[in-house]
Order: C-alpha cells, then structure tokens, then sequence
C-alpha cells in the first residue's frame, strides 16, 4: 500500500489523506488491539466480541514463513497465524509453540477433501456427511462415529491436512501475516505438533515435487500434474484478487481448442472455476500419446502445460500490475522448477 495518513477530529470525524483515502474506500477494517502509537485494521474480517490483540503483523515477501514459526515456536507464543497469500488465506493455530491446527480457505485443501484424497472416505458419503455438519472437523468426527473411518485413519487425515498448508504456505512468496491472540473454536484441534517438523516435511515435499522422476513413472506424472496445477490454481486466484478473473477465465476457456499440437491430450479437457485440471485423465492421455509419438510421457506432458503456463502468465500480464506479475511469475517458475522443459 502506498503510505498516507489517517486523522481524528476533535469532533470524531475522520479525516485521511488522499492516497490513503483512494486505497480504503469501500473497504471495511476491524481495528485489532495493539501498543500505542500502532493502529491495525485487517481487512474483511468480522467484528469479534473480545477485542483481538495483534501479536505480530508484517509483509510476507520480507519475512519469510520459516522465520515467523521460528519466531512462534522460540517464544512459545500462542494464538493463530493468518497468511494471506496470493493463492488464498490460511490459518495456523499455536499453543506455546506447538501447532494445534490449521485451516485454509482453498479448495482441496480442507480437511474433507483431504479424507477423499487419501481413498479414506468416497466423495458422494463426505458431501453427505458436510451437508449434515457443515465442517470437515465435525464431518471426519461422524464418519469415525458411522464406521467409515477408524481413529487412526482420521488422526492420519489430520496430520497430512496440517502438513498440507504448511506446504501451501511455504510456496506463497508475497502477501501479509498477522498473528493474533484469537482462538479459533471451530478448527481442527490435534495434539501438539512440531512446527519445525511440519516445515522440514513442507520443504521435503517440495523438493519431491522439483526433482524429475522415471520417464514413464506414474509418480512423475502426478508430480508433474502437482505442481502445474498449483501454478494454474495461483494464475487463477491471483488474476481473481486483481479483478481480472474473467478476462482469464474467457482466454483460458480457448487454449485447449487452440492448441493443436497437443489436440488428443486436450481435447475435452477445460480449466475449472480456480485453475483446477482433470488430473486422472490428463495422465492416461500423456501416456497414450508419448506411446503414440514415441516420447517420455514426463516430457510431453511438462511440455504441454508449459504451454499453457507461458500463455495465461502472457495474459495474467495484460492485466496486473507489474510488481505483481513479476512476483506471480516467479513463484510459479518455482512451483514447476525440476520438471522436464522444453
């Protein structure tokens, strides 16, 4: 934001210059408790009935996600870390230092859709199950009470939910924090889990993701298809964040059609409402047509999305700012580092 200043009238009324006037207008900012001469607002934030105490507050691109669990697990603090990145908002729940939950706004990253990932739970029994309770939480709870998962199955899906938006995290490279002393009622709540474990295991997978596997390995492909698709799904929101989303969305509805050179992998393939691939069935096609062409199944389908990822970043440019193209198209290079290129 560019800097400004806000004043208060002896009468209550505010007065505030014009840049910062230009920036806060029809927004809403829910004041947040701090030290004095410090006033934090946050964004879209409900009002809370106790006044929430801001801990730690800051611009993720200068303070990396790393160094903020550090800072928490050294100091034993409590209360929840919320991370707004460019792909959506996330939270990280401390007590002394542990990590006691996490939640995310994202889709496929909740903790309902982590059961059906795993094969623990079909997708048509958990829609039934969130319809009825309304949370993944309480959904994972009902399934154990009905028989469809044991305790063991649901701690397991709890755990990779964590580690899951501990990777998520690790990815965005701009955005915001703020750590406050809130907590958070309805979240997912395991016993203490070791931050730094949960990065390490981030880090590890995000390496896994970077290194190229066997040629016609199906844990290359899906790695591969793993991380486009987290490229995709940035593209997407951040496109969404800026106000573009449908020009995106109209240009990114005519790319398959287009691309002849990849027709029988694309053909009836479409990008869904957040950048989201049919990954199943682009994985079978890749290794028909590597069959077909006598190619590396890896290498043509990192060749193929490459395609694509190049023409919405083209796209995403036309209209965002270019501080932030600059920064979106360095943090999907690095989500599609280690891949097969062209």
């Amino acid at each position: 934001m560019v800097p400004g200043w806000i004043r208060v009238a002896a009468d209550g009324r505010l007065e505030a210059s014009e840049a910062a006037h230009e920036q806060l207008a029809r927004g809403t900012f829910w004041l947040l408790a701090g030290p004095e001469r410090l006033l934090l607002g946050v964004a879209g934030h409900d009002p809370q009935t106790e006044p929430t105490r801001a801990l730690l507050a800051g611009d993720l691109a200068r303070v990396a996600f790393p160094e903020i669990v550090s800072l928490v697990v050294h100091s034993r603090i409590s209360g929840v870390l919320q991370v707004v990145g460019a792909s959506s908002t996330r939270r990280v729940i401390f007590e002394h230092g542990e990590v006691r939950g996490a939640s995310s706004e994202r889709v496929g990253e909740r903790l309902s859709e982590v059961i059906v990932r795993m094969g623990l739970v079909k997708a048509a029994q958990m829609d039934d199950l969130c319809g009825k309770v309304g949370s993944g939480r309480r959904a994972g709870r009902l399934a154990v009470e009905r028989g469809l998962l044991s305790e063991r199955e649901l701690w397991s899906a709890v755990q990779e939910h964590v580690t899951t938006i501990f990777q998520a995290i690790l990815i965005e490279s701009s955005g915001s924090f703020i750590l406050t002393d809130e907590t958070l009622e309805d979240a997912p709540s395991v016993p203490g889990l070791s931050a730094e474990g949960l990065l390490m295991e981030g880090v590890r997978r995000l390496d896994e993701l970077r290194m190229r596997g066997g040629a016609d390995d199906d844990r290359a492909l899906e790695r591969i298809v793993a991380a486009y698709g987290g490229a995709f799904r940035d593209i997407f929101a951040t496109a969404q964040g800026a106000g573009s989303g449908d020009a995106l969305c109209r240009a990114a509805a005519s790319v398959f059609e287009e691309d002849l050179t990849h027709a029988a992998l694309f053909e009836g393939v479409a990008f869904g409402p957040h950048g989201e691939l049919p990954a199943e069935r682009l994985l079978e096609r890749a290794k028909v047509s590597a069959s077909r062409e006598g190619r590396a199944a890896d290498a043509l389908l990192s060749d193929a999305l490459s395609t694509l990822l190049l023409f919405l970043l083209f796209v995403a440019g036309e209209h965002l700012e270019s501080s932030v193209h600059q920064a979106l198209h360095a943090r999907v290079k690095t989500m599609v580092a280690g891949t097969p290129q062209r």
